[in-house]
């Protein structure tokens, strides 16, 4: 079995989503509260999950790739220019 993550560890996997759905969600020219209102979400929770304040539910990555019309696995799939800006990958 392997070994829980560090609370560093989990930070830098959250900063990393934070900065994939902030990618997505700028490439659709779309601001905060239109993320919010597409994802069915409060307009402030857009900006905490990109700045990786909150550890996201399941519901919640669910919501935010229905929006982005992925599937919950593409969501957490970092295309190869995102990946080499950080050393965490949120499948691994």
């Amino acid at each position: 079995m392997g070994q829980p993550l560090s609370p560093d560890a989990l930070d830098r996997h959250q900063q990393h989503l934070g900065a994939r759905i902030r990618a997505l969600r700028t490439a659709r020219g779309w601001s905060q509260d239109t993320l919010a209102h597409q994802a069915g979400l409060n307009r402030s929770y857009p900006h905490k999950i990109e700045v990786g304040l909150i550890d996201l539910r399941y519901s919640t990555l669910l919501r935010l790739a229905a929006a982005f019309e992925l599937s919950p696995a593409e969501l957490l799939t970092f295309p190869p220019d995102e990946q080499a800006h950080s050393s965490t990958n949120v499948l691994d």
